[in-house]
């Protein structure tokens, strides 16, 4: 078996490592992609399985190729390790205002964690922390030691906190995070519900759910629950989104699960027989 060394080779094969390749192989029985990327840059692995070689691929990635998947899933993991999924929530990717978040943390409260990798340039972090800013108790921004010494700067003295992913993949708190309700905002908070989510606060706080023509749904309960002190509406924000949950926490949080594919496995939310899908190809010689 070769080394990776080679960066290109690296950025290729990173790509394995997306919820979009393992979709092919749970939901479709598709390996395809994954074969195409490791045969072009393996000579010989004739007595490996491939659970064996992801774990290499994801080590490789580790020491010369921090992606944003390594960045992620070593966060999905420590929330893993810290919080039961019974009491915590989290999402990938979750649309607030105008930006997504990398990674949201429901429990006592919400927090966020955004991503800039190595591999990433600062441009939109100005507007992505002050949309989380809207929803968060604590927003968070998980970086690469390359920039510690700038955010550190240009975040002195706020609210924001700062983590460095260490060169040894380790997460260090440089700055703690807090919350500032007054930069709560009520129309981004309002907005990452579902309507039968805004319809059940309606029914929470004022005991009736309006009896309106569906064009007018939205726009009745959106002025109904604007009355509500902004600090106990995101408060009951957070009861609601906990509530969505996913299908096989046990499985996803045992041994079975290798933790290189944690995160993967949490944002595709597999049921029993996509696992047992996964678990088949993972011991699958290649």
């Amino acid at each position: 078996m070769t080394e990776f060394v080679n960066i290109e080779s690296l950025r290729v094969l990173s790509q394995i490592f997306t919820p979009a390749s393992f979709k092919k192989v749970v939901r479709e029985g598709d390996y395809s992609f994954f074969e195409k990327k490791i045969s072009n840059h393996y000579s010989s692995h004739s007595a490996i399985n491939n659970l064996q070689l992801i774990k290499k691929l994801y080590t490789e990635l580790e020491i010369y190729y921090r992606c944003e998947y390594i960045f992620k899933n070593k966060l999905f993991n420590e929330i893993l390790r810290k919080y039961s999924l019974e009491t915590t929530t989290t999402f990938s990717e979750f649309k607030v205002a105008n930006s997504k978040a990398d990674l949201m943390l429901l429990n006592g409260c919400i927090k966020i964690f955004e991503i800039k990798t190595e591999l990433d340039d600062l441009s939109k972090l100005k507007k992505q922390v002050e949309d989380y800013q809207k929803i968060a108790d604590e927003v968070n921004i998980v970086t690469d030691s390359k920039f510690i010494s700038k955010l550190l700067i240009e975040y002195k003295n706020t609210n924001v906190g700062i983590i460095e992913f260490t060169n040894k993949n380790s997460l260090k708190i440089h700055q703690k995070a807090y919350a500032i309700p007054s930069m709560y905002k009520f129309e981004t908070l309002f907005k990452l519900l579902h309507k039968k989510e805004y319809l059940y606060l309606v029914k929470r706080n004022f005991n009736f759910v309006p009896d309106v023509p569906n064009t007018k749904i939205f726009k009745v309960c959106y002025e109904l629950l604007q009355n509500i002190n902004i600090v106990d509406f995101q408060k009951q924000i957070l009861t609601v989104l906990k509530k969505r949950n996913i299908e096989c926490p046990e499985i996803l949080m045992s041994k079975q699960t290798p933790s290189e594919l944690k995160h993967i496995c949490y944002t595709l939310d597999l049921n029993s027989n996509e696992y047992e899908q996964l678990f088949n190809f993972l011991n699958k010689k290649i």
